[in-house]
């Protein structure tokens, strides 16, 4: 998808962090914009911020855990924008404690947002983009979707969700013979958002500014890329570590600070 201007482009978690981002991304590109967020408030700044780009923009109050408040949104989308030509499932949440002190409602509403709103996210606008021959969708996974951590038992099985989910729904397309259609799995390492507040970065590993995030992303759609690994290099060291004994791995993620990396953790701060 070469050319992104006048293209309808759905973002989940548009209020803030790397969704404010991405919109803006977007609309410089000239990209019409269905901006979704539960935060009503500072979905509104988001909204107000990308007029000055003359792009058509709108906001959605949705909370994407709950089919059919997904389904009521959905609905209306397709009513303002006729069709969609890009879906960026980035919505997303972290709790990051012990397994142990996680309720199993703590663990369900991370599900529930992180992978089942990505699915009846994928689920509305899938069959159309099928139909239509042309779309791209971007799943904003992460390296804790590669290679688990301590203190996020619950993230890691969510975002190995989203990308397990996205690889097959890939395989899918390529068995259907569906050309048009694009699947982009984004795995970022920890992005300083807020929402990761207070997380010790490993060593040699620094966390990564959002506005890098949001160019690389608009810059994959743009290149119809299946992985999108943030940074490059550090992502890709995780993929080659998996290869090694696991008693190594194990010792190699302490090493390098693992062990401690959510020990302050504070969790989300939106900016």
């Amino acid at each position: 998808m070469k050319d992104l201007k006048n293209k309808n482009v759905v973002i989940t978690g548009a209020a803030a962090g790397i969704g404010r981002l991405m919109a803006h991304e977007f609309a410089k590109n000239g990209s019409n914009l269905a901006l979704i967020d539960i935060d009503k408030k500072l979905l509104t700044r988001t909204e107000n911020e990308l007029r000055q780009f003359g792009t058509r923009v709108i906001k959605y109050v949705c909370d994407i855990s709950n089919e059919q408040s997904v389904k009521d949104t959905t609905k209306q989308i397709k009513l303002d924008f006729s069709h969609i030509d890009v879906l960026v499932n980035n919505a997303g949440i972290v709790n990051g404690k012990e397994f142990s002190d996680l309720s199993v409602k703590d663990i369900k509403r991370t599900m529930d947002v992180n992978f089942m709103g990505t699915v009846m996210m994928t689920k509305q606008f899938y069959g159309d983009m099928v139909t239509q021959q042309q779309g791209n969708i971007v799943n904003i996974a992460s390296s804790a979707g590669l290679m688990g951590m301590a203190k996020m038992t619950d993230y890691c099985a969510s975002k190995f969700a989203d990308v397990g989910f996205s690889d097959s729904l890939r395989m899918e397309l390529k068995v259907k013979k569906v050309k048009g259609v694009n699947i982009t799995i984004v795995c970022p390492y920890v992005i300083s958002t807020g929402m990761f507040d207070g997380f010790k970065p490993l060593l040699f590993n620094p966390v990564i500014k959002p506005e890098y995030v949001a160019r690389k992303v608009v810059k994959a759609v743009k290149k119809n890329k299946t992985y999108l690994y943030l940074p490059p290099v550090g992502v890709y060291q995780i993929r080659v570590m998996l290869l090694l004994p696991k008693k190594l791995v194990d010792w190699l993620i302490l090493l390098l600070g693992g062990g401690r990396a959510m020990s302050s953790f504070k969790g989300s701060v939106k900016k």
